[in-house]
Parts: C-alpha cells; sequence; structure tokens
C-alpha cells in the first residue's frame, strides 16, 4: 500500500510542471526536501521551515536543527542552493565591471554570499585600475552585535591583489540596514588606510537577505 504523501508528491510535481507559479512558497520548499528526505510525507517540516525563517528568503540561511525532522542533509542541501545562487551573482559581476554609481551588482552577490548569514560578517571585493574584479574574501566572522575589524588586514589583501579599489560589506542579521555610528567610523578609518596606499574604498554597503544600503548611493561617504 502506497503511503498518502506518494500521491501527493506526484500532484505537486505535475502542478509545477505546468503552472509552477500556482504552487504555495511551502511547497516549492516541499518538493526541494522531497530529493533529500525520501520514503516521508515533509509537508510539515515545509511549512514548519517558511513560517521559522519568516518567509522563503530566509530559508537559505535558517538552521534546519530547529525544525522538527529535519538534519544536515537538509542543511548542506540548502547550503549547496546558496552556494549556487551566489556563484551565479558572481559570474554576472564578473563579466561585466562593478561599477562605483551601481551598487547593484556587488550588492546582488554580496545578498547570498553573506546576507542570509545569522552572524555578521566583514567581507572585501577587490578590483583593477577598470574596476574589474579581482577578487573577494571574507574577513571577520563574530557575534550578531559586535565584530572586530582591522583595516590593516583589509589595505594588506588590497595590495596583494593589486587592487585600485575595493569594496567592503557587511550584513546586519536583525535585517535592519541603517549604519550605526560604528559603521560610520570603521568606514572612516578604511577610507584613510586604503587613501594612504592610493586605493579608493568604492562602497561600503551594508546587505541582508531582503535588502541593502550603500553608504556612496546614500551620500554617507
Amino acid at each position: 500500500m502506497k503511503e498518502h504523501y506518494t500521491g501527493h508528491r506526484q500532484r505537486l510535481k505535475q502542478r509545477f510542471s505546468k503552472e509552477p507559479e500556482s504552487l504555495y512558497d511551502y511547497e516549492v520548499i516541499e518538493l526541494l526536501l522531497g530529493y533529500v528526505i525520501r520514503g516521508r510525507d515533509v509537508k510539515p517540516q515545509a511549512k514548519a521551515l517558511i513560517e521559522k525563517a519568516g518567509g522563503i528568503s530566509g530559508v537559505a540561511g535558517y538552521s534546519m536543527a530547529d525544525v522538527e525532522g529535519l538534519g544536515e542533509e537538509a542543511k548542506f542541501f540548502f547550503s549547496v542552493l546558496k552556494e549556487l545562487y551566489s556563484r551565479i551573482s558572481y559570474e554576472e559581476i564578473e563579466l561585466e565591471a562593478v561599477t562605483i554609481d551601481k551598487p547593484e551588482k556587488a550588492a546582488s552577490f554580496l545578498r547570498f554570499r553573506i546576507g542570509y548569514e545569522q552572524k555578521e560578517q566583514f567581507f572585501a571585493l577587490f578590483m583593477d585600475v577598470n574596476k574589474k574584479l579581482l577578487g573577494y574574501r571574507t574577513f571577520f566572522k563574530g557575534t550578531v552585535d559586535r565584530l572586530s575589524v582591522y583595516p590593516r588586514e583589509i589595505a594588506e589583501e588590497a595590495l596583494r591583489k593589486k587592487a585600485s579599489f575595493v569594496i567592503v560589506a557587511h550584513n546586519h542579521p536583525s535585517g535592519n540596514l541603517s549604519p550605526s555610528e560604528d559603521d560610520i567610523a570603521l568606514t572612516d578609518k578604511l577610507i584613510k588606510a586604503l587613501g594612504a596606499l592610493d586605493i579608493v574604498m568604492a562602497d561600503h554597503i551594508i546587505v541582508s537577505r531582503t535588502g541593502f544600503f550603500s553608504f556612496r548611493k546614500e551620500h554617507v561617504i
């Protein structure tokens, strides 16, 4: 005797094939979980994951351990998906130079790289004289409310990569994109540290899973 979810999962696949936009968010997650967790109904886990993560946009960065019935395989699966999205965004900005007046290009990549993280991370993008991307690096991982950043390390990495421009970024796990006084003070320190080496800090971007704040675009720098 087949379990009830066997026919249900097949019907979901058929609906997705014909009209993917007709599926609810939890049903999309349910389909994905079906490839990781076989042999049982995963609808309850899909609904719980959507609820606990605050929506489908938060699933990629949510701790699967907080949902009963999900484990390391589900966490690994969604981590791979997030990495895929990040690399797609990176490829796009690699093919076309990141410009100072278009932070959206960098923010698209940063969203999938650090925007979903539940603890603060400090990140930097390095560009050549033509603003072509040379590479990137995560410098610091901190707690949700505190992060130690050393401008010298970023300046040294910029020299190693022979960068002419640097975009720094960090995430706000709370979702509040407004820069703090510490964020502004750190930005000033970075501008001076890089400027002393004739390297321009093109922007400082605060990113979350839903948006971003550009210091350059908002005329903070």
